[in-house]
């Protein structure tokens, strides 16, 4: 391979005083899924001679601090095993590490080589995995090595545009991303010091099970577009069951670009410590009001659970919950529509036990 590296080298030291009128267009593309982050490179040919690619130096710049070990993961049609003319491709790094290339190169000059098409094609994918979610990733090319020579040899990298990717820099500069937790409720909240094209974030969790579970979406926080000013956001992710959890926020800019951002850690929802009945709220209400009760465990996996109001007479109005239920948190909704005005009681029992009883007034 140094072969071809001196061959460039010679080539381009040497120059060549012709003016060559084939023209192309590179591109580059990333896509990020929270743990590695895929940048491709594209080429096409524009308006012109047709040409084919004898030899090329595709360098872009990445930030080594929010991205590591790049490992290409697919070839072109210029790699050896799609044209036999071509050595294998294979990449390069440059400037200690900060950039890093995609090489090819035709075994003999000159040679009849694959020509460049007129869409986009693919010519190569490096994957790096993430080093640091919240660092931008400043993926851009490396001018001062990019270089393309033609089968004949000749360079053409002056007809040739370097087109870095409209998600240079991330959209949003996130400056924290924590967690209150109030029981089952969590609350996450985060901030932003800036913001490019923000069209806002997705919550996603997942359970912490130690199991490779997918995420699920939450909720969803509108951005503020294009600021430069401090900004804080907040989600209430409500009702969870007792369980560990993961969450991550998947930023998303007007153009469909996105990007992944972690909260530190796990949070844990712990099993009630006692079985417990909360005021209904609201109260007084009409029609309608939650009651609220926690299920500590027991012996067994699951608890008769029993919750029902009554008049102030001891009759029997309506059993709102009647089953076997696990260790938690819940909520149910009572509706007083068809009932008079009046003061009601709700008890709650477990295995035929009472646990508490409170009073609620519906006024109509």
């Amino acid at each position: 391979m140094k072969k071809i590296i001196y061959i460039i080298l010679f080539l381009l030291i040497s120059g060549n005083a012709e003016v060559y009128s084939q023209t192309g267009r590179f591109s580059i593309s990333q896509t990020n899924d929270g743990s590695v982050i895929d940048v491709s490179i594209y080429v096409r040919s524009d308006a012109g001679p047709a040409w084919s690619i004898g030899f090329a130096s595709f360098v872009f710049y990445y930030n080594n601090l929010a991205m590591t070990n790049p490992v290409e993961i697919s070839e072109s049609v210029w790699d050896d095993s799609a044209n036999t003319e071509y050595a294998d491709q294979y990449t390069v790094f440059y400037d200690d590490g900060n950039s890093v290339s995609v090489e090819i190169g035709l075994d003999t000059l000159p040679s009849a080589g694959t020509l460049v098409p007129g869409d986009s094609t693919l010519v190569g994918t490096i994957r790096f995995d993430i080093l640091d979610h919240l660092a931008t990733h400043q993926i851009r090319w490396n001018l001062q090595y990019c270089a393309v020579l033609d089968n004949n040899g000749i360079d053409i990298t002056s007809g040739m545009i370097f087109s870095d990717p409209e998600n240079v820099l991330l959209p949003v500069e996130l400056t924290s991303f924590y967690f209150n937790k109030n029981k089952n409720n969590i609350d996450l909240i985060w901030t932003t010091a800036s913001e490019i094209n923000n069209d806002g974030f997705d919550i996603e969790r997942k359970k912490s099970d130690g199991q490779s579970g997918e995420w699920n979406y939450a909720g969803f926080a509108a951005g503020n577009g294009n600021t430069n000013e401090y900004s804080e956001y907040n989600f209430k992710d409500k009702n969870l069951s007792p369980g560990k959890y993961l969450y991550r926020l998947k930023q998303k800019d007007f153009n469909g670009n996105f990007e992944y951002h972690y909260l530190s850690g796990e949070v844990t929802v712990e099993i009630p410590v006692k079985n417990f009945l909360s005021q209904n709220y609201p109260n007084p209400f009409n029609p309608n009001s939650l009651i609220s009760y926690e299920i500590t465990s027991q012996s067994s996996a699951f608890v008769n659970v029993r919750l029902s109001v009554y008049n102030t007479l001891g009759k029997e109005m309506a059993v709102l919950v009647n089953q076997k239920q696990s260790a938690g948190y819940y909520k149910m909704n009572f509706n007083g529509a068809d009932f008079p005005s009046g003061v009601y009681v709700y008890i709650l029992q477990t295995d035929g036990k009472i646990i508490d009883s409170k009073r609620m007034m519906l006024i109509k």
